[in-house]
């Protein structure tokens, strides 16, 4: 288990509540991203988290590491599964778009990560 799965699982209530604590923080970046995020097709979130994202956007599925967000997305209507985003599950065009958030920072190889 990596490192950041093991922060992850630790805080992940402290995680999640960030986005309440900071709501305008939050709809600000929602809105910002709204016009990067297709509207239409088939997405994934990579690092999906607790699904604080992929709700707004319509993503109805994500890849974490962490067991505990993945229980907070799948509350929030998210088909996720638990893997890393550097060795996806999927078949090539499986989806039509990826969202990475935050998560690019914890990929040990960030440009193959996104190839």
């Amino acid at each position: 288990m990596i490192s950041s799965c093991r922060f992850f699982d630790e805080f992940a209530g402290d995680y999640d509540r960030w986005f309440e604590m900071h709501g305008d923080v939050y709809k600000e970046q929602v809105r910002m991203m709204r016009e990067a995020v297709p509207h239409n097709g088939r997405g994934l979130e990579v690092g999906v988290g607790s699904g604080r994202f992929a709700v707004p956007f319509g993503i109805r599925y994500g890849i974490d590491s962490s067991r505990k967000l993945i229980g907070m997305a799948k509350t929030r209507g998210v088909a996720v599964v638990q893997g890393e985003g550097e060795h996806l599950p999927y078949l090539p065009e499986t989806f039509d778009y990826v969202l990475m958030m935050i998560v690019i920072c914890f990929f040990g190889k960030p440009a193959s990560s996104i190839a």
